[in-house]
């Protein structure tokens, strides 16, 4: 599987941002904290603690306002973006 470039990433972000209005994005582990990655967020801003919904490395994928009861059927997808940027970093490596 090629890695997803960054418009690609955005694009389904923005998706589920949209359909489940929630505000999700990429971070990427820097020592014990967490970072926004590349600009890679959606949503409107919801005011509510953020959640880790994945963790893959050192990337992660946190919401507002998660659709938790819509969670298995968001994993594969996030999953797949998260696998991306591992590739996508592993190639530049």
């Amino acid at each position: 599987m090629r890695g997803m470039s960054g418009s690609e990433i955005l694009k389904l972000l923005e998706e589920i941002a949209k359909k489940y209005d929630c505000k999700i994005w990429i971070s990427e582990k820097v020592g014990k904290r967490w970072s926004c990655y590349g600009n890679l967020k959606a949503g409107e801003e919801q005011f509510l603690p953020a959640e880790l919904v994945l963790e893959s490395g050192r990337f992660g994928v946190f919401a507002e306002n998660f659709p938790w009861n819509r969670r298995e059927e968001l994993l594969p997808i996030l999953s797949r973006i998260l696998e991306g940027l591992h590739e996508e970093g592993d190639r530049k490596a």
